[in-house]
């Protein structure tokens, strides 16, 4: 399915209104006691959405919950909120403790007009949010990192938008950007908090572990094939 420019047009000022809306800065107590991670799989036209909570600094569960929800917004590069943001804010409004911090599988600022899913989601829900992504969506860097630990910024059109963080041996970086009230070394922080031996901070691998087990589970059912 290919969406109309004109409605992409649309979609794109609606981006650029919410990105003037963006607060890089620290609006959260510390300590940050709970950090919930969002992910998402994909059965048909539902999308599963999953959210780990853990507390921080033993990262020990506080809860975990899936959503199930249809969605219609085909999947478009740079316009990945309009697709995921829905289902990733019911689901935050159905946690029962409250978490202090957001971290989405997603882009913040790293993004070409500055509103990547962490971003979108963190100023509808005027929540501190955190994008950890795997693939670069856009920007550049140097050389990356080589000791587990070490992050080097990511620049796009001038701007320090993240860092390329190395957090495992023998894996390629992650990619972290601030979404919405937060900074970027505050960001970095956070998910080195959360780094246990993988790739991804344990709220997302976490998270995706669980969206993956509700959609094979639902498959087991073929409730939805």
């Amino acid at each position: 399915m290919k969406a109309p420019q004109h409605y992409l047009n649309r979609l794109r000022k609606q981006q650029l209104r919410l990105a003037s809306r963006v607060v890089i800065a620290d609006h959260f107590e510390r300590p940050v006691r709970v950090v919930a991670g969002f992910d998402l799989a994909y059965l048909n036209d539902h999308a599963i959405a999953a959210a780990v909570s853990l507390r921080l600094p033993t990262l020990e569960l506080v809860e975990r919950k899936t959503l199930l929800e249809e969605v219609s917004f085909p999947y478009i590069p740079t316009f990945l909120a309009f697709r995921e943001a829905p289902p990733i804010i019911n689901l935050l409004r159905r946690l029962e403790v409250e978490p202090d911090i957001i971290m989405l599988d997603a882009h913040g600022i790293a993004h070409p007009v500055h509103l990547g899913c962490a971003s979108h989601v963190g100023v509808l829900v005027e929540k501190p949010t955190i994008g950890v992504a795997k693939r670069l969506l856009c920007g550049e860097y140097g050389q990356e990192p080589e000791r587990v630990g070490e992050w080097v910024p990511l620049t796009y059109e001038g701007r320090v938008v993240g860092a390329v963080f190395k957090s495992r041996e023998g894996c390629r970086p992650i990619f972290i950007s601030p979404g919405h009230m937060i900074t970027l070394k505050s960001s970095i922080q956070i998910v080195r908090d959360c780094i246990r031996g993988h790739r991804l901070p344990e709220p997302l691998r976490l998270a995706h572990q669980l969206a993956v087990m509700e959609r094979r589970r639902l498959l087991g059912g073929r409730a939805y094939l």
